[in-house]
C-alpha cells in the first residue's frame, strides 16, 4: 500500500506545479502594471541590486551621493567671482560729488570743502559727499548746530573753529580722521570715530562736552582746553595716547584697551574719575579699573 500512495503524491504534486507557476507569474505581472500606474520606477521585482540601482539614479541631483543636491553648480556660484568695488579718482568725481551738487567746492586735490563762515549757519545735518575727502569748517559763531556725518568720504577733516560750532553728534570713517575743536564751548556733542587714525584735538575751554569713543589702529585725543572733555574717553584701539592737560579736564572716566595706552593726566585736577587702562602696557596714570 505505500508505494502505490507515495506513488500518487508524486503525480498530484507534478499536476499542481503548472498553477503554482502560473499563479507566481501573474502577480509578478500585477506588481508590474502596478507600479507603471502609480508612477514608480522601473524596477524588475525580486532584484535587489537592480532596485538600490534605480532608486541612485532617480535621485541623482537631488543628494543621492549626500553633497547637497549635486552641490558643484552651488559652489561653483559662491566662488563665482565679486567684482571689486570701483576705484574713484576724487579729481574726476569731486566736481558731480560736491560741487554739482551743492554741497561745496572742489580743490585741485578733489577734496571736497565746505565752509560755514557766517554766524548761525549750516544748521541742518551735514554729510561728507562718499568717495572723496571732505574738509569742513565751522568757522562762524553758533555754526554746524546740527549732525555731522563724515563716515562715507574717504577722508575726514572737521575743524570747529566759532564759538559755540559744532554742537550735535559728529561721526567719521575713511582711511584718517581729523576732528579740531578750537572754539570756546565748540563739539559739544558726542564725537565718535571709527577710522583707523583718530586724531581728536579738544583746544578752548569747554570744548567737547560730550563722550569721545574711537576705534581703528590708532587713537590720540589731546584735552588741552580748561574743562575740555567733559564726558568719558574711550578708546578700543591697538595704540591710544590721551592727554588731559587743561584744568579740570577729562572729568569723566578715561578707558583704553588694545597693545598700549599712555594717559598723561597733568592737568590739575584731571582725569576726577580715574584711568581704566586694559592695555597690555599702561603708562602715565596708574590704571583704576573700579
Amino acid at each position: 500500500m505505500r508505494g502505490p500512495f507515495l506513488l500518487g503524491v508524486a503525480v498530484l504534486l507534478h499536476l499542481a506545479r503548472p498553477r503554482v507557476v502560473l499563479v507566481a507569474s501573474s502577480l509578478l505581472a500585477a506588481g508590474g502594471v502596478l507600479a507603471v500606474a502609480c508612477g514608480f520606477p522601473d524596477v524588475t521585482f525580486g532584484s535587489e541590486d537592480a532596485s538600490t540601482t534605480e532608486a541612485t539614479t532617480t535621485a541623482d541631483g537631488a543628494a543621492s551621493d549626500g553633497d547637497g543636491g549635486g552641490g558643484g553648480g552651488g559652489d561653483a556660484r559662491a566662488d563665482a567671482d565679486v567684482p571689486d568695488a570701483p576705484v574713484i579718482n576724487p579729481i574726476l568725481a569731486c566736481p558731480s560729488l560736491c560741487a554739482d551738487a551743492g554741497v561745496g567746492t572742489c580743490d585741485t586735490d578733489g577734496t571736497c570743502l565746505i565752509a560755514c563762515v557766517a554766524a548761525g549757519t549750516c544748521t541742518d545735518p551735514v554729510v561728507c559727499p562718499a568717495g572723496i575727502p571732505c574738509n569742513l569748517t565751522c568757522t562762524g559763531a553758533g555754526s554746524c548746530t546740527g549732525t555731522i556725518d563724515c563716515n562715507g568720504a574717504s577722508a575726514c577733516k572737521l575743524n570747529c573753529v566759532g564759538a559755540g560750532a559744532c554742537t550735535q553728534r559728529i561721526t567719521c570713517k575713511g582711511s584718517k580722521c581729523s576732528v579740531v575743536c578750537s572754539g570756546a564751548g565748540s563739539c559739544t556733542g558726542p564725537i565718535v570715530c571709527n577710522s583707523p587714525s583718530c586724531d581728536v584735538r579738544c583746544k578752548l575751554p569747554d570744548s567737547c562736552a560730550q563722550a569721545i569713543t574711537c576705534t581703528g589702529s590708532t587713537c590720540a585725543v589731546d584735552c588741552a582746553g580748561a574743562r575740555a572733555c567733559k564726558g568719558d574717553v574711550t578708546s578700543y584701539a591697538p595704540d591710544t595716547n590721551v592727554s588731559c592737560t587743561g584744568m579740570t579736564s577729562c572729568a569723566g572716566r578715561v578707558s583704553c584697551s588694545g597693545t598700549s595706552c599712555n594717559a598723561n593726566c597733568s592737568g590739575v585736577p584731571s582725569c576726577i574719575k580715574g584711568v581704566c587702562c586694559d592695555a597690555g602696557m599702561c603708562t602715565g596714570m596708574p590704571p583704576a579699573c573700579l
